[in-house]
């Protein structure tokens, strides 16, 4: 009996070692297959980024090209309002000067006036002195 049951030892150590001989294999082979799993998903995941990446950088090209137009934009922008603020200082200046002209004008007009009604107006304001008062 102790040769039987040595036999039924031995029996349940190989059968022990058979299985965790699977098991051991099964699990490598779970290894090597979630290896490359992750050797993939690796590879997929920089793609990815560098796609982002390169979409980035796109972006940020695309950024400073807008950046440069809107700086001309508003450079254009402020030689027009300066072209037209020019344009009314000049119009403003040519009528201001018109205007002197003619307040110039108006002066020697008055003056000349003055001239002629001068000696009149003493005369008269001689006259209307000797008249009494109304009042």
């Amino acid at each position: 009996m102790a040769a039987m049951s040595t036999r039924s030892e031995e029996g349940s150590e190989v059968f022990q070692e058979g299985v965790v001989d699977w098991e051991l294999s099964r699990l490598q082979r779970q290894y090597k297959v979630m290896d490359v799993e992750k050797r993939a998903y690796n590879r997929e995941v920089h793609q990815r980024i560098n796609k982002q990446l390169e979409e980035i950088q796109r972006l940020q090209d695309v950024r400073n090209k807008l950046q440069v137009q809107i700086g001309i934009a508003q450079s254009q922008v402020k030689r027009l309002r300066d072209s037209q603020r020019l344009e009314n200082m000049s119009h403003l200046l040519k009528c201001r000067a018109q205007v002197q002209d003619e307040v110039k004008e108006l002066q020697e007009q008055t003056r000349a006036l003055d001239k002629k009604v001068g000696p009149e107006t003493r005369l008269c304001g001689s006259y209307l002195g000797a008249m009494p008062s109304p009042l």
